[in-house]
């Protein structure tokens, strides 16, 4: 059966946007795998939608799994708490290379973020593609690789953001209390594709696991300057309206931030898997052994 998108590749290993796309297409269950299909083969998928509702972009993150409730940002209110809304104007911002919220036991899958204010110039947001990152890895590196974990830590943003002023202390206090971190295999197994993808950042991962300090600060520099390779990455320049969705699993990004004063207003929902009990169980008991560590 014939896909019901038109979907255009942005970039040769990451990247592509759907054309001509109908927002009424997007109620039809084929349309939304369809879509789901487009993300996991190019990780991080434009759509121009400027008359999406939010009650679209609920649907949207709906057929991806369960959409959060997020713990810090403010959000649409009754019945939209699940849109979040990033401002700028709040002092909101992204502009660094992440995994979203890798820090939590099982991190969001997938990102949709829909552009309502946007700066005259400026505000570009990134994307690089970790499998490809991993794929270019020599096979001595992998077998490195194999079997360690990093720590995923809150904390270390939120203390660049007290120095900066960005936060009072008490909001500093407040969340570095809630101890925020969690374990993570370096390499993780794309559960739809089978593609082997890197899994660190220089925001969240403090250390490596198990390895002397130097020799971790030294690996995780390595692979930070691997991965910020040209050719792993898309740029995306908004228009008023775009929905840039991308694959959490997958991919780390970042919200340049070069528009002040200007103001950016994005509407952004993250979507968790969908859990059986036995998995939640688990993930449960994991945090509890992560925040005793």
């Amino acid at each position: 059966m014939p896909s019901p998108l038109t979907i255009r590749p942005l970039g040769p290993r990451i990247g592509a946007e759907a054309l001509q796309l109908d927002l009424a297409q997007l109620q039809s269950a084929q349309t939304l795998q369809a879509l789901e299909a487009a993300l996991v083969q190019h990780e991080a998928l434009v759509l121009h939608v400027p008359d999406m509702t939010p009650a679209q972009h609920l649907s949207i993150a709906h057929h991806f799994g369960e959409a959060e409730v997020h713990t810090f940002y403010p959000n649409l209110g009754q019945g939209y708490e699940q849109i979040t809304l990033i401002d700028s104007k709040l002092g909101d911002r992204a502009d660094m290379w992440h995994h979203d919220e890798s820090f939590l036991p099982s991190p969001p899958i997938v990102t949709m973020t829909h552009a309502q204010i946007l700066p005259p110039t400026g505000g570009d947001t990134c994307w690089i593609s970790m499998t490809s990152a991993y794929d270019a890895l020599s096979d001595r590196m992998k077998q490195y690789l194999d079997g360690l974990s990093a720590w995923h830590d809150m904390n270390a943003p939120m203390t660049a953001a007290l120095q900066h002023g960005v936060v009072t202390h008490e909001r500093y206090v407040q969340v570095v209390a809630q101890n925020r971190r969690h374990l993570h295999p370096m390499v993780r197994v794309h559960p739809v594709t089978g593609r082997k993808a890197l899994y660190v950042s220089p925001t969240y991962v403090t250390h490596i696991d198990g390895l002397p300090i130097a020799e971790s600060r030294a690996i995780l520099a390595y692979l930070h300057a691997h991965c910020m390779q040209v050719e792993f990455l898309f740029k995306h320049r908004w228009t008023l309206g775009d929905m840039v969705i991308w694959d959490n699993r997958s991919v780390i990004h970042n919200a340049i931030l070069d528009y002040k004063p200007h103001q950016r207003r994005m509407h952004r929902a993250s979507v968790f898997a969908r859990q059986t009990e036995a998995t939640v169980q688990q993930d449960n008991k994991e945090a509890a052994c992560a925040t005793t560590v």
